[in-house]
């Protein structure tokens, strides 16, 4: 299997959270669609040959492009996986996006799964936040969205929110469960540097929430979706039986994939290709024929520690036979070793040969990762 990132930078406007790349520029979104395309083209032999194939339209806000150029990317990202199957293909939406017109038109182009930022169904909380959206036009565009005949949606939300309580958490996870969603993925709140809540956080303007109402806002989510048949299948994913992100879950498993567009990753089991977090010097360099590519060659060492990294976020753990045929008996052994003390603490276990992190202890998994990196 491989994927396809496509990354979309343009936004209405900028959240108070967000440290990702993006531009509020509306003038370059039709010269950047066909950059897209023509980059799409001109690497398409680096996925050649897979049997399966994922698309995902992320950001930025997918959704702030017209259905004709969204239609247009998803063309050429289709062209690279002819002879093989396309599983999955995602688009990211904001909520106020989604029109009917737009849902049904999205649905029309094949697209198969919507991931919508709805990040909490609390009016001021939103406000706080930047985001465009009410907490109704979040229920609406769902619901829109399942008309338009989407069966498989996904929502975002947030808690450690400053101001957010267990009261108002739990309306956002009853709220959720009661639209029919199939999936949600829920992340604490964090002050990335370069974000503008980060700064409000240094001049002492926003008190993020303790740890421990964090913890106890993890542990909430968990229960209250397992109640309601959701599978928590990473540590900030849950997805009812059948419905997991294929895509996202191809990162955790370490499938190739290509990224296209300004400040997108790609990799190829043993590089880490990126574009520049910058539209114009992108665009200039498509215009050129010669992508611009920074490039990292991941050693064993590298392979090694992000293979236990990842499979670790994940509810299926680490394959242990896997792990040893990729580096050999004495890594395997050697992690074994290191990881005994964990096993003995209950905070790591080891059951068919795969080795994971009980979901009790996923909220403060960091220091056990990282003990077991070489």
């Amino acid at each position: 299997m491989a994927g396809i990132y496509i990354h979309v930078p343009f936004c209405a406007r900028r959240c108070l959270y967000c440290a990702f790349y993006s531009t509020v520029r509306p003038d370059d979104r039709q010269c950047y669609t066909d950059c897209v395309c023509r980059e799409l083209s001109m690497r398409a032999h680096t996925l050649a040959g897979h049997s399966e194939y994922t698309i995902y339209l992320g950001g930025g806000t997918p959704s702030q492009l017209s259905l004709e150029q969204i239609s247009a990317i998803l063309d050429s990202a289709r062209k690279i996986c002819e002879g093989g199957r396309i599983i999955e293909t995602t688009v990211e939406c904001n909520p106020d996006d989604l029109t009917p017109a737009f849902a049904a038109g999205l649905r029309g182009l094949g697209v198969d799964r919507i991931s919508m930022g709805v990040q909490t169904f609390n009016d001021s909380l939103l406000e706080f936040l930047g985001r465009r959206h009410t907490a109704q036009q979040a229920v609406s565009a769902v619901h829109d969205c399942q008309k338009a005949g989407f069966t498989n949606i996904s929502i975002d939300l947030m808690y450690g929110l400053p101001g957010q309580t267990p009261e108002i958490q739990k309306q956002d996870l009853e709220t959720a469960t009661a639209l029919g969603i199939q999936h949600i993925s829920s992340y604490c709140l964090s002050y990335e540097e370069g974000s503008p809540l980060f700064n409000l956080k240094k001049q002492g303007k926003v008190r993020p929430a303790d740890d421990e109402l964090c913890r106890s806002m993890y542990d909430t989510m968990c229960s209250h979706l397992a109640a309601h048949g959701f599978n928590h299948y990473e540590i900030s994913n849950f997805a009812l039986p059948g419905f997991h992100s294929r895509h996202n879950s191809s990162y955790w498993d370490g499938t190739p994939y290509l990224g296209a567009g300004a400040a997108a990753h790609s990799y190829d089991g043993s590089h880490r290709y990126w574009a520049p977090s910058d539209i114009g010097a992108y665009m200039s360099s498509i215009r050129e024929g010669k992508p611009c590519l920074d490039m990292e060659a991941l050693s064993d060492t590298d392979r090694r520690n992000e293979a236990v990294m990842l499979a670790l976020r994940t509810g299926r753990g680490l394959d242990l036979q896997a792990f040893g045929q990729a580096f050999g008996t004495e890594q395997l052994e050697l992690l074994k070793k290191e990881a005994a003390r964990f096993i003995s603490a209950g905070r790591l276990i080891i059951s068919e040969n795969r080795l994971s992190i009980p979901e009790q202890h996923w909220f403060v998994s960091d220091d056990i990762v990282s003990s077991l990196f070489l």
